[in-house]
């Protein structure tokens, strides 16, 4: 149940703080009070969509906290989901709104994300509101509402059809991808057997090119090689004034010596011991390139040719010879497709077949349950239609064999009869909102029965009714709070004269600032309250009366 709701700064309600009670709360107030916007931050909380437009004026961010108690299977979900909830079954969530359009979320005094949060707060709150009877008007949505009277079972199969339906199309898919034109698939052939030549004729190899334009460089640069080359060979070894090799020779054996006789200069006679040998490794290396670079023939023609070739290749095929040589494998699999395609297109009927009959099981098992719920469906939602004054009303539920789709092989359409005589109707023919109404809340009591969230918020559910039928939609909520913590934002009297906690949500003005006030009514004001809903602004004696007896009524049918 949701205890404690606190927020900040979303529109008129500046700083309120509400702590609703277990059974019926119901929140009442004039037009344009704030019942909307309190609806609007218990929705934010629950993850929807938020605009910058609802933080307050003047203020840089919004808040919306709740505490909720939470009780199985509910807890055990949150917990394998690695939330952490208190030992009382205590969990925080809250959100802020900024103004740059970001959000901070928390569950439990961690940061979450905004999907992390929705995810959590569907499982402990389910708002019923004028969008759920828009949505009982449209008959495509009809199947997600019998499949929620399915609960966990139903889940289940709906998930395992999903799959093997989503497999079968995808088997579809690769069927239709090889069974293109004759024509087509012969200039494919020829275009991918041209290319495959063309790379396989050039013999790439990996790193070629680099080592082509290292030898291009040499090539253009030869006689300079031999000049640099030549002179530090001569440097090393062959210069008329010493070479630096024999220099350092005499300068090792010298410091060997003296070594002998001063310990101190071991380390001076080691390292010049390790210059003398590399210098004489240097000189065996640069001679033996130097030898090779006089002998080596460097044809620049036959570089700058290879070179065109790769280049060429790369423009058509790649940006790199490892991509061209991809683009041939690729090639080579994308041509031994085709030329096997007839008889792959065999393989995958076959696969497709038996994908086709794996699917159509696993419709049939969610429409065997489907049919076995309904009989039972439609006689709890006529009995809660007869209950809220529609004593003619007769609910039904059409099943009409079609195609798979996503969700099964039928259409489901709600039908509906309001008076004898008549023939049913699909629900997108009511044009009652009083009707409407009803129909809604006589589905979602049913509905509830396989709902885990234990907080039921009901939105604009009197439109359009009034009296009798009123007062029979006040007893039906009262009904669902005796499992479930139920909130109500009314107009009526009748309905709000059944709750067991009653808010009042009323505008102030002080300093030239509006602010939206929700207070928690003693008997007294909730008689005033109720004496208001009833006559309007002139509260008098007989509406006080009127408003005493609809508690009364009220408590008798507790």
């Amino acid at each position: 149940m949701l205890f404690t709701l606190h927020i900040r700064n979303i529109a008129l309600l500046d700083d309120v703080e509400i702590e609703f009670q277990e059974g019926f709360n119901v929140l009442t107030g004039e037009t344009g009070a704030g019942k909307s916007i309190l609806i609007s931050s218990i929705n934010l909380l629950l993850g929807e969509r938020a605009r910058h437009e609802m933080i307050r004026s003047g203020e840089e961010r919004a808040e919306v906290s709740g505490l909720f108690y939470v009780q199985e299977p509910v807890l055990s979900e949150l917990t394998e989901m690695g939330y952490a909830v208190d030992e009382d079954g205590a969990l925080l969530l809250s959100r802020q709104i900024l103004r740059d359009g970001k959000n901070i979320c928390k569950i439990a005094g961690h940061s979450v994300t905004l999907s992390d949060l929705k995810q959590v707060g569907q499982k402990l709150v389910n708002i019923h509101g004028q969008r759920d009877s828009q949505a009982l008007l449209d008959a495509t949505k009809h199947i997600h509402f019998l499949d929620g009277f399915l609960k966990e079972e139903g889940r289940e199969l709906l998930t395992a059809y999903q799959q093997d339906y989503k497999n079968w199309k995808k088997l579809q898919l690769e069927v239709e991808q090889l069974d293109i034109d004759e024509a087509e698939k012969l200039r494919k052939i020829d275009l991918l057997t041209y290319e495959i030549d063309e790379i396989k004729a050039a013999n790439l190899i990996p790193g070629e090119e680099e080592e082509l334009k290292r030898k291009r460089d040499m090539a253009n640069h030869k006689k300079r090689l031999e000049h640099c080359v030549a002179g530090a060979l001569t440097a090393l070894s062959d210069g008329e004034e010493g070479a630096a090799r024999d220099g350092l020779a005499v300068a090792s054996d010298g410091l060997a010596e003296a070594a002998e006789y001063d310990d101190s200069l071991s380390d001076c006679a080691e390292r010049l011991q390790g210059l003398l040998e590399e210098a004489e490794e240097v000189t065996r290396e640069l001679r033996s390139y130097y030898e090779q670079l006089a002998e080596e023939e460097l044809p620049i023609d036959d570089i700058e040719a290879r070179l065109d070739v790769i280049y060429r290749l790369k423009r058509k095929y790649g940006q790199t010879v490892e991509e061209v040589l991809l683009h041939l494998e690729e090639s080579e699999k994308e041509l031994l497709r085709l030329e096997n395609a007839e008889a792959q297109a065999e393989e995958l009927m076959l696969r497709l077949q038996e994908a086709e009959v794996v699917a159509q099981k696993s419709a049939q098992r969610l429409t065997d349950l489907r049919k076995n719920a309904v009989a039972a469906i439609e006689v709890d939602i006529n009995e809660n239609l007869h209950f809220l004054n529609m004593a003619q009303a007769d609910f039904s539920i059409a099943m009409e064999e079609v195609p798979l789709h996503l969700y099964g092989a039928e259409r489901i359409t709600f039908m509906i009869q309001t008076n004898s005589g008549e023939e049913h109707k699909p629900l997108g023919k009511i044009v009652s909102g009083g009707e409407l109404s009803r129909i809604t809340l006589a589905i979602k009591s049913v509905l509830t029965d396989g709902d885990d969230a234990s907080t039921l918020i009901f939105d604009e559910i009197d439109t359009g009714v009034s009296g009798m039928a009123a007062q029979k939609i006040g007893r039906k909520l009262r009904d669902l709070s005796a499992n479930k913590q139920v909130l109500c934002v009314t107009h009526l009297a009748q309905i709000a004269a059944m709750a067991s906690s009653h808010f009042l949500i009323e505008k102030q003005t002080e300093n030239d600032r509006t602010r939206t006030e929700v207070v928690p009514l003693s008997h007294e004001v909730r008689l005033q309250e109720l004496a208001r809903m009833i006559s309007g602004e002139a509260v008098t004696e007989t509406t006080l009366r009127q408003a005493e007896e609809l508690i009364r009524f009220g408590d008798k049918h507790d």
